[in-house]
């Protein structure tokens, strides 16, 4: 009896490790990343976003952790009711890094009352820092539907009226 107590003891811990590092995917782990990161910013959590950031973070806007953190920061005290939303993501991960795309969409109320927004095509670079994904990197892609349409416009004719 005391045998089988000692490997029910043994088991409990070794059940939830390997559930926790077999069963979870990277992509999941990933996406929970993002969930924290959207949470936090419409709670008003800086400090817990920032626990999403690499202290190595730097973005296409001339930030590094330090200048994001404040930047954050102010902007979560002087806006509200914030909604944040990530759509259409796509993850590929390579070794201990990923590359996230996706479509944000952010709505806040300004310091005026008035109801702003601003939507986009993000990209993030991720790294895998001591068992979780930090985001290193953000930037703004643009649209390119020029490339994406330009096999369509070989298959219309010209039509003169």
């Amino acid at each position: 009896m005391k045998k089988i107590i000692f490997i029910f003891i043994l088991a409990i811990p070794l059940f939830f490790f390997i559930r926790k590092s077999v069963i979870i995917s990277e992509k999941d782990r990933i996406l929970k990343t993002l969930r924290i990161v959207e949470k936090s910013l419409e709670e008003k959590q800086h400090i817990r976003f920032m626990k999403q950031i690499s202290l190595e973070y730097h973005d296409s806007f001339g930030n590094s952790w330090g200048t994001l953190f404040f930047h954050v920061k102010n902007i979560l005290q002087n806006y509200s009711k914030i909604k944040i939303s990530l759509s259409h993501i796509n993850i590929k991960i390579e070794d201990e890094k990923a590359t996230v795309r996706f479509i944000g969409k952010g709505e806040a109320i300004n310091p005026y009352g008035e109801r702003v927004g601003e939507m986009g095509r993000f990209r993030l670079e991720m790294r895998k820092e001591g068992g979780k994904w930090k985001i290193i990197y953000f930037c703004e892609e643009e649209y390119h539907f020029t490339e994406i349409y330009k096999g369509l416009s070989n298959n219309f004719k010209e039509i003169k009226i």
